[in-house]
């Protein structure tokens, strides 16, 4: 009886993770379709094939939805690049190998790009895990005397935001990855580290990533 009762408690969570995993799934695609603030909790269900009860079950609110959506990708996006890259890489480095993967899955996945896009300018609040590994990585790159000593909230708004217009040119077409590696390299500039020194980070980075993309789409 214990072994039938712990099989079926078993196979219960299984059907509610793939449920829930149905709903993040439908969220994805009708965002990248209507975008996030165009989106209702009955587009999600239809989507997804439930109803709004259970919907309930597993999000207060389709905002609650959109924040997993968003922390799923960022938690699948860093465990990705933290698997590959070394502890003991300089924070400049990390960084902009972390800004050219961005662009490289935008790239490759043009759906997954528009979505993230849309998702990124709507009224979502913040990833906080996200900004405080952005932070961290900028204090450990002015520890390491390569970035100025400025408020790491200015410096995230202006990686953000230099990032997120990138991904909008490249999703456009307007940018290449010659493009790309000196807007990066700009960025590494603004904190603080010389232009010339920025350019090689920026095209090492750029190659990284490319080959760490290259092995995920392998496996």
């Amino acid at each position: 009886m214990r072994v039938n009762l712990e099989a079926r408690a078993a196979a219960a969570e299984q059907r509610k993770a793939q449920t829930r995993e149905r709903l993040l799934e439908a969220a994805v695609a009708m965002i990248g379709e209507k975008g996030p603030d165009a989106c209702s909790i009955e587009d999600f269900v239809a989507a997804a094939g439930v109803s709004r009860g259970t919907f309930y079950n597993y999000f207060p609110t389709a905002e609650s939805l959109l924040h997993a959506v968003r922390l799923k990708i960022v938690a699948s996006l860093t465990a990705v690049l933290d698997a590959r890259l070394p502890k003991t890489m300089p924070a400049c480095e990390r960084l902009a190998t972390r800004l050219h993967s961005y662009q490289v899955t935008v790239s490759r996945d043009a759906a997954w790009g528009w979505m993230m896009l849309r998702l990124d300018g709507s009224r979502l609040e913040r990833t906080p895990a996200l900004e405080a590994s952005l932070d961290e990585m900028f204090r450990a790159g002015v520890a390491q005397g390569h970035f100025r000593n400025m408020d790491p909230a200015a410096a995230r708004t202006l990686i953000f935001g230099t990032s997120r217009m990138l991904q909008r040119d490249v999703l456009m077409g307007l940018s290449d990855p010659a493009h790309g590696i000196e807007v990066i390299a700009l960025l590494l500039t603004a904190c603080g580290l010389p232009h010339d020194q920025a350019m090689d980070v920026s095209r090492r980075g750029a190659a990284l990533a490319q080959e760490i993309q290259d092995a995920a789409d392998a496996s």
